[in-house]
């Protein structure tokens, strides 16, 4: 999917939806002063686009004018989304509430954190979480949006094939965790995921996990005999699924390539690049910084740290000494850490 609003003055605004169906037909919701119109659809042809051979009609344009929509004008609100799927990828900005930054936060939690991503909304003219869950067309197209000077963008993709779309000037978030503490999270959504399947699993990560989501189906996790024998029962290959997902993330441009001790190193140095990295998430303190870098009320802004039962899990994980090979790289690359954070908090 592409899009842009490159016309937004006064009494008219411009545009154009490019949907991912080569043949769809584009459609818009438009709300001008919280009044929602639509589906509307896109009815101007585009050059470009047709002879680029992006869309098959090249009908992907749209004009947002007050003969049209009742009301609009240079001080109404105006919000504008994809119809089919209910995505808004334009607000018109307001400048007493939205922050002129671009911010990018690299989710590495397998369960995203959500809370923290819909409590930044409201700050942000464009705001878009779980970018894992959309087509690699439509995440480079929210991380290079332009003609919005105050864009959020959060998502659990692969920073090696993202990292080129980032601007000079956009903000750099992320966080970590002990690694066994992100293997109870990833071994308990996916013993559970054929009783719930969880709206963050993208069709992408069940197709993946699958072999995983098979063997692990039902596991009792609170049955310390049940939960070493299948984890040492596990065919190599699926055991290789939970592979130091953190280093893999940042140094990786593919989910199933192998991560190996010189991957670290360079996990640091893109680790040393992020304006605001947490080590830990045992407390508030992620949201607590970021707060405090944008200008925002620290209560405003909702964080949850790491939880005591899957703590209990991944101490009980870190007993089972056929893990610390399959998290090997994330387990140095945590280490390392570490030992940066206690040297600075000596300092």
């Amino acid at each position: 999917m592409y899009f842009n609003v490159y016309v937004d003055v006064g009494y008219e605004a411009q545009g154009y939806l490019i949907p991912d169906g080569f043949s769809a037909k584009p459609r818009i919701l438009v709300r001008v002063n919280d009044v929602e119109y639509g589906p509307i659809d896109c009815d101007i042809f585009n050059e470009s686009t047709f002879k680029n051979k992006h869309h098959e009609t090249g009908m992907v344009g749209f004009h947002i004018k007050p003969e049209r929509y009742p009301g609009f004008g240079p001080d109404s609100t105006l919000e504008i989304a994809d119809a089919d799927t209910g995505f808004v990828f334009y607000r018109r900005f307001d400048p007493r509430i939205h922050i002129e930054k671009r911010v990018f936060r690299l989710e590495t939690q397998l369960a995203p954190h959500t809370e923290l991503d819909r409590s930044l909304k409201p700050y942000f003219q464009f705001h878009a979480d779980g970018a894992d869950q959309y087509g690699s067309e439509t995440a480079r197209q929210m991380l290079e949006i332009v003609n919005q000077q105050s864009t959020y963008v959060s998502g659990r993709v692969l920073y090696k094939n993202v990292q080129q779309y980032l601007t000079p000037e956009t903000v750099k978030i992320t966080s970590l965790r002990d690694p066994f503490y992100e293997l109870a999270i990833r071994l308990t959504t996916i013993s559970y995921y054929k009783r719930k399947a969880f709206p963050f699993i993208s069709s992408r990560d069940e197709m993946i996990f699958r072999p995983a989501i098979e063997h692990f189906a039902d596991l009792n996790l609170l049955d310390d005999k049940a939960l070493t024998e299948r984890i040492r029962d596990a065919p190599k290959d699926t055991l290789s699924l939970f592979s130091s997902p953190f280093t893999k993330q940042l140094v990786s441009s593919s989910p199933t390539d192998p991560v190996d001790r010189d991957s670290v190193s360079r996990a640091l140095d893109i680790l040393s690049q992020f304006e605001i990295f947490d080590p830990e998430e045992t407390d508030t303190s992620l949201a607590d910084t970021i707060a405090e870098y944008l200008e925002i009320d620290p209560s405003q802004l909702h964080f949850r740290p790491v939880q005591q039962s899957l703590k209990d899990l991944a101490e009980r994980l870190r007993s089972i000494d056929i893990l610390e090979h399959v998290l090997e790289s994330d387990l140095i690359l945590h280490y390392f850490i570490q030992r940066a954070k206690q040297k600075a908090d000596k300092a």
